[in-house]
């Protein structure tokens, strides 16, 4: 039987599309301060890592997923964009943001014509908005139609995702050690997607310092393989 291809599912395969590691926007340069964590042996195991990931999942609802999901539900760009840049306190996360924002705008609207991503870039271009790669997602996840639910779990489990496959290069691990910790944080992504969306707006940005202190140390480290 065929499946006709609608609006919706369209949506969706370009926003799988957009959140693959392959998607050209340098993802894969960036380790978000896990380079730090297995240099210090906090991260060495498969233990380890799935102590990590439930910490890290725990942080979303309030910090990208947070911005994502308020983005795409039709929060104000500006006030978002503003809070994201004050919240990343480390300067490569906020630098890697705006970067993976700016590359991510780039590819997507080469590709098509997304009214909320143009708006969005206009208004970084102008110096209203530094500009976040999750807040990039949370506009494609409404510009493509995408169902909101299905759309931030997707990208909370690219979040997920990227952080166990720097994990187990760095250790390094089995990759089925790698994907067994990934599939146990999986299960608490609904969860974590709930909360994104009904986190109050004044509690984005309470985040943990534990992760931006690693992020900041990276920033000192005597030799790196990844910029953040």
């Amino acid at each position: 039987m065929r499946i006709p291809i609608t609006m919706n599912n369209t949506g969706l395969i370009s926003l799988m599309q957009a959140l693959d590691s392959l998607f050209p926007i340098g993802t894969f340069t960036l380790s978000n301060g896990m380079e730090t964590y297995t240099q210090k042996e906090i991260v060495k195991d498969r233990e380890s890592l799935e102590n990590f990931l439930s910490a890290y999942i725990y942080t979303l609802p309030t910090s990208d997923l947070g911005f994502a999901a308020k983005a795409a539900n039709g929060g104000d760009v500006s006030l978002l964009d503003e809070i994201c840049t004050a919240a990343k306190s480390p300067y490569e996360l906020r630098n890697g943001s705006e970067k993976l924002c700016a590359r991510f705008l780039k590819a997507e609207m080469a590709m098509g014509r997304y009214r909320q991503l143009e708006s969005y870039s206009e208004k970084i271009s102008s110096g209203e908005c530094s500009g976040h790669h999750c807040i990039a997602v949370g506009l494609f996840i409404a510009d493509t139609n995408t169902d909101i639910v299905t759309g931030l779990e997707m990208y909370c489990y690219s979040l997920l995702s990227s952080m166990v496959n720097h994990a187990v290069k760095l250790v390094p691990l089995r990759q089925l050690d790698g994907q067994a910790a990934l599939s146990e944080a999986m299960k608490l992504i609904p969860h974590a997607v709930e909360k994104a969306l009904t986190v109050p707006e004044d509690e984005l940005g309470i985040s943990g310092f534990g992760f931006d202190l690693r992020s900041m140390e990276h920033e000192k480290l005597y030799s790196r393989i990844y910029i953040s």
